[in-house]
């Protein structure tokens, strides 16, 4: 399955909260989203990794190969799992440590679109609308009026650099660090 999404950095989080509620978006909930990221072999201007990651109710396993930034660069594959714990040791034996991240995401749903406002540590909060075509996260994009700056769907270690910051020297990464 390809995942259509893009980025939005330098966002206003309650300027957004406020248009998304004013444009009749769902609010799906907030979550805490624990995850442990295994990386994998990849040839230059690539990214590919593992994910186990659970927001407390549910755990999931996901495969994901990125190319370029466009909106409809990445291969994702995604199963659900029983148990997140179990699930990261199986990878840990087999790929090494991995990297513990978490985050804070708040999820609406406008239309056809997905729009989440996450939380990292050590960022500015950051958007991201993913829908099933790149014109449905354009008209998300345009009739919310989101603004920010547009990144495509780049990897969270790249928004990472872009504030100075290497997120793999960061084995562990938790609010409370």
């Amino acid at each position: 399955m390809i995942e259509i999404e893009t980025k939005i950095i330098d966002i206003d989080k309650d300027g957004l909260i406020a248009k998304l509620e004013k444009n009749g978006a769902k609010f799906a909930g907030k979550t805490l989203q624990k995850r442990w990221v295994f990386a994998l072999k990849k040839a230059e201007n690539e990214d590919r990794f593992i994910r186990v990651r659970t927001d407390g109710k549910t755990a999931t396993v996901t495969y994901k190969y990125r190319t370029g930034s466009g909106l409809a660069n990445t291969e994702e594959l995604e199963t659900a799992v029983e148990d997140f714990d179990t699930a990261v040791k199986i990878f840990q034996k087999a790929l090494g440590d991995g990297l513990y991240q978490e985050n804070v995401r708040y999820t609406y749903i406008y239309k056809n679109a997905e729009i989440t406002i996450n939380e990292w540590p050590k960022l500015k909060p950051v958007a991201e609308v993913e829908a099933k075509s790149e014109r449905e996260v354009r008209s998300a994009i345009s009739e919310i009026g989101i603004a920010g700056r547009e990144l495509g769907n780049i990897s969270w270690e790249k928004v990472y650099a872009m504030h100075g910051m290497d997120l793999k020297s960061f084995k562990t990464l938790k609010f409370d660090e």
